[in-house]
């Protein structure tokens, strides 16, 4: 194959965009046919004589451009030169590898969605149905299916108190608006997902940190702080908590259950990651379906694309929420929620997520075998990991050496309110590389980044 062959100038631009240019002329030449599949990271590496990280940020850099398309599982490939015109690119951020954001991996769902799409496509007067405006509360065949899903999945839940949102964000945001009022008091875990803090800050409303354990929240601290700021809400990820992957025990959760109910203060269970992990305590939802308000979405499970979220609410709260879905869109799209519908039906959602779990816990091992496990928290089903810095390195002097290394990762201090201390921690997103060579890629550098503090004084 002509790539292999390639010349490369040591000492010219960077080998990665050599590369990349290389294969866009061998494309236009007519060289590189569409549909082509390009060698394998090692095996260009070696021809080249450059390092699989080279060879990984040019198939990158060629994939930005729409050169060529990775498919997951299969190699690297010429893109099809009859692109649809939606096709979009990801931004460029050269020299950047993300530990960032609490993505899916990448994987082909392509195959799935497209026999869905089919399906729907096989009932014209049904698909002209979607199209049409529907009641604020959704479909209830739709809300069924959801159901009948989530009971797989050990989640009771009863389709009359389902509601779909627009995305899991968009169900902390009805919560929000529809029980507090500007200047209330929200309770959360003192590391907590920093979503729920920048909507609060929106809404004017205060989030006071509550002490935690290996477990998550303790009973103790949130008993105190009840009593202290008399809050309007509870907000808890019991099953791998953002960012140190917690998971709360059955009998905690009790605890914490019975000390809301007590106080009559409702307890906002997200439960967005808490399908990820093959065993699981069970959720709030299920022990106290009355005073638990549960956030799911299939953004995590299935496709972030889709933007679909829901809320299980109790009675006497679910036609405030519909209310307050009609007043800031009238209505979630029914043709997602058709969508949705099938895949969670059809068996593709289950496959999707299966999937998903196998990938992580591989990735789980090849970072584990770079980084250790000494200071890493993690689960092998999970997307993050919790690292705390080995001694030397002070937090901020970590994330500075970090971005000068091109690596990205999410500072303790994005997951604690202003005016609190952070720990000397990060979030590892460990899902957000887009290959495993790009993954062990980075843990690599980090590996070395951690193992070399910068001298003091004291160490000289």
């Amino acid at each position: 194959m002509t790539i292999m062959t390639m010349t490369l100038d040591k000492q010219g631009a960077p080998l990665y965009r050599q590369i990349a240019d290389a294969i866009a002329q061998k494309v236009q030449l007519q060289e590189l046919m569409p549909g082509t599949k390009l060698p394998t990271h090692r095996a260009l590496a070696d021809a080249l004589s450059v390092t699989v990280g080279t060879v990984t940020r040019a198939y990158a850099e060629a994939e930005r451009r729409g050169i060529v398309e990775a498919r997951v599982g299969a190699g690297t490939y010429i893109t099809q030169s009859d692109k649809p015109l939606w096709t979009f690119a990801a931004p460029e951020r050269p020299g950047v590898l993300s530990f960032g954001y609490n993505v899916p991996p990448a994987i082909n769902r392509a195959d799935l969605f497209s026999e869905a799409l089919q399906q729907l496509a096989a009932h014209p007067n049904e698909l002209n149905n979607l199209m049409l405006y529907q009641p604020p509360s959704g479909i209830v065949r739709h809300r069924e299916i959801l159901a009948s899903w989530l009971a797989g999945h050990q989640v009771i839940a009863s389709p009359e108190r389902l509601l779909f949102c627009s995305g899991a964000q968009n169900a902390m945001q009805l919560c929000l608006l529809t029980l507090c009022r500007a200047g209330d008091t929200i309770l959360a875990d003192k590391l907590t997902y920093p979503g729920l803090m920048s909507l609060a800050r929106q809404l004017q409303l205060t989030v006071k940190p509550v002490e935690m354990d290996d477990e998550g929240i303790t009973p103790a601290s949130l008993k105190s702080a009840c009593q202290q700021y008399q809050p309007r809400l509870v907000y808890l990820t019991p099953t791998l908590q953002n960012p140190t992957t917690a998971i709360m025990g059955t009998e905690r959760r009790k605890e914490i259950i019975a000390l809301c109910q007590k106080a009559q203060i409702t307890i906002v269970e997200d439960d967005v990651n808490g399908l990820l992990p093959r065993k699981r305590p069970e959720p709030m939802v299920n022990l106290a379906p009355d005073s638990v308000i549960y956030i799911g979405g299939l953004a995590k499970t299935l496709a972030p694309g889709l933007r679909l979220g829901f809320l299980h609410l109790p009675d006497r709260f679910y036609p405030h929420f519909v209310n307050a879905l009609q007043n800031y869109s009238w209505m979630i799209s029914p043709l997602l929620t058709a969508m949705a519908s099938i895949l969670l039906e059809n068996g593709a959602a289950n496959q999707v997520l299966e999937t998903i779990r196998c990938e992580m816990e591989a990735r789980w091992q090849l970072v584990t075998e770079l980084l250790g496990t000494e200071t890493l928290r993690y689960h092998p089903n999970g997307f993050h990991g919790w690292l705390t810095l080995p001694d030397g390195w002070a937090l901020s002097e970590f994330l500075v050496a970090a971005k000068e290394q091109g690596l990205e990762v999410k500072s303790s201090e994005l997951f604690i309110p202003p005016g609190y201390a952070a720990p000397p921690a990060v979030r590892l997103a460990v899902s957000a590389p887009p290959t495993r060579d790009t993954l062990q890629q980075g843990c690599r550098q980090l590996a070395a980044l951690l193992a070399n503090p910068p001298l003091t004084e004291f160490s000289l």
